[in-house]
């Protein structure tokens, strides 16, 4: 899998019990204060599927917990929320409406970081335009791509090695633009919550127990991803 190693875990306060008290989730004790510290997961249980769809009761309270237990591992703050104003400004600017759960998504956590780089609203735009002034240096885009192009809007760029994930501006629906393969633009998702859905997941296995491994919390993360998108999606989206 396309992932990154895990730094060292860092402190974070221990609000989890209060927020989820049916999770029994491992967390490491220290010899100073023996206070709870970040998450460590040691069984695939304690992988938190954070939503259904963004929107639905506790949504927004079990992404934080994921969140910022993410950002504590690698020494991050917490991103700032948008504005209302400021994602009105960018549906003008683009002429076209993000999709709700985004729109949710920024208002509540911002640009954060969930294990993919999601673009910052200055960076988000039209696919079809990046090519539009020097198209000789742009895919050569298949028939099935050219019959979605005009209608994707970037808003992730992946892990920064220029695939991008993009929303479909009728239909809501998240296609992958992956530069290596041609046709080089699949749909992988019905919906942005789904997207993230699955970053949030597959984030958390930076968050494993030392003595399970990280390359064990991984395969469980990727086994849930599978049971709820299908194999082919992960392995096209993964791999």
């Amino acid at each position: 899998m396309k992932t990154e190693k895990s730094s060292p875990h860092t402190a974070h306060d221990p609000t989890w019990k209060q927020k989820f008290p049916n999770l029994d989730i491992h967390r490491r004790q220290t010899n100073d204060d023996n206070s709870d510290k970040m998450l460590e997961i040691k069984e695939k249980s304690e992988i938190i599927v954070p939503f259904q769809k963004i929107g639905d009761a506790q949504w927004s309270e079990k992404t934080e917990y994921i969140i910022t237990e993410f950002a504590d591992n690698w020494n991050n703050k917490p991103k700032v929320p948008i504005s209302q104003e400021a994602i009105e400004a960018l549906e003008k600017k683009l002429q076209t409406e993000l999709p709700i759960p985004l729109k949710l998504f920024y208002a509540k956590f911002g640009i954060a970081k969930i294990g993919e780089q999601l673009q910052g609203l200055n960076e988000m735009g039209w696919v079809g335009d990046i090519w539009k002034d020097a198209p000789q240096y742009g895919p050569d885009f298949s028939k099935e791509d050219k019959e979605v192009l005009p209608f994707l809007v970037s808003f992730s760029d992946y892990l920064g090695n220029g695939n991008m994930f993009c929303f479909h501006s009728k239909t809501h629906e998240i296609y992958y633009f992956d530069h290596d393969t041609k046709p080089y633009i699949s749909k992988l998702f019905s919906n942005a919550s789904d997207y993230l859905k699955g970053c949030l997941i597959s984030c958390q296995s930076d968050l494993f127990h030392p003595e399970t491994g990280q390359e064990k919390v991984e395969a469980w993360c990727e086994e849930i991803l599978n049971e709820l998108f299908g194999e082919a999606v992960i392995r096209k989206w993964k791999y």
